[in-house]
């Protein structure tokens, strides 16, 4: 999740069909660039970074495979009203590609655990939007995804994110990331929700069961289970001593012009008409939590990462933790199939 930390590292590219060795993943650690999406500590986070037509996942993360959960994801209910719809928002894009270690960047990482979670939705009847399909900014329903880069790229292209999230009247939000520490000994997958926020029961219920949908899946396939908890993003983010949560699941707040100037960003690029002091973000209208699987900075951890059983356990648990909220959720919904 989001602070964006910029760890200054030289990044080694590798092919991921062919994983190096743990030892020689060590030996490159001190000429790697990690662009730290959480930072470090139980709460590391960053800012977490438009729906085009559905492309394949990135060719340089491995297939879907065919493993089968090892349990049921839970069914729809057949006390149907409508069909749920679940957002889900592969984080980062063009220039602000999140983490980037050992061959592994965090934009085509999120993007392929998107697509696999997607289809596993999709097989339960679910209709699932993905706010990015390509490495291209996310827009808003009947826009085009903004050209502008920096501060103000990453602005607008989050706040489409929320916007498309809330025309689509989604019942719920998933941001899919992985994390990123200046300590390569820093392992594991953490799950954030917001707690100012009018839904923030439903919020802390999302994550819990997202955090205990991953550990049943890795455990069941034979992988460690690795979970650093469901946090409260409240304070995640500081900057010049106030405290900020990742905007895609925070309560509206307002932007004053000098804030933008001191975060490097142009007002004008951000929608300030002349003499407009500020500007307020719309914020998602729905539960909604951000989860971080794995960090990209580990070598231990992009062994998995790497590896398709690993991914496909971690995209089943996302897959659960989400069909397990709507099954316990007040609203009764239907499977298209017409559960």
């Amino acid at each position: 999740m989001q602070i964006a930390m910029q760890i200054a590292m030289r990044v080694r590219a590798l092919t991921l069909p062919s994983l190096p060795s743990f030892a020689a993943l060590l030996a490159l650690l001190a000429s790697v660039a990690v662009v730290a999406c959480g930072g470090t500590g139980p709460r590391a986070a960053r800012p977490a970074a438009g729906a085009t037509p559905e492309v394949a996942p990135p060719a340089s993360i491995a297939a879907p495979g065919s493993a089968t959960p090892a349990t049921p994801l839970a069914p729809a209910s057949p006390t149907a009203r409508r069909v749920p719809v679940v957002v889900l928002d592969p984080g980062h894009a063009v220039d602000e590609a999140g983490a980037a270690a050992f061959g592994v960047v965090e934009k085509e990482s999120n993007l392929d655990f998107a697509v696999r979670v997607a289809g596993m939705l999709r097989e339960r009847g679910i209709e699932v939007i993905l706010t990015r399909t390509a490495d291209v900014r996310a827009a808003a329903p009947g826009e085009q995804p903004t050209r502008e880069q920096g501060y103000n790229g990453t602005r607008l292209d989050l706040q489409a994110r929320i916007d498309l999230a809330n025309a689509a009247r989604a019942d719920v939000f998933v941001s899919l990331h992985s994390n990123g520490a200046p300590d390569p000994e820093v392992r594991g997958y953490e799950v954030y929700y917001n707690a100012a926020r009018p839904f923030a029961n439903e919020s802390r219920t999302l994550a819990r069961l997202l955090l205990d949908g991953v550990s049943t899946e890795m455990r069941a396939s034979g992988y460690p289970a690795m979970a650093r908890g469901a946090f409260d993003d409240a304070c995640l983010k500081a900057f010049q001593g106030r405290c900020f949560p990742l905007m895609l699941l925070g309560p509206s707040r307002v932007t004053a012009r000098e804030e933008v100037y001191r975060r490097g960003g142009t007002p004008e690029g951000l929608g300030f008409a002349p003499g407009k002091d500020a500007i307020t973000l719309r914020p998602t209208q729905m539960p909604g939590a951000l989860v971080e699987l794995l960090f990209i900075s580990s070598p231990a951890d992009v062994a998995l990462l790497r590896d398709d059983g690993a991914r496909n356990a971690m995209a089943r648990g996302v897959a659960r933790g989400v069909t397990d909220f709507l099954a316990q959720s007040a609203q009764p919904v239907q499977s298209k199939q017409g559960g």
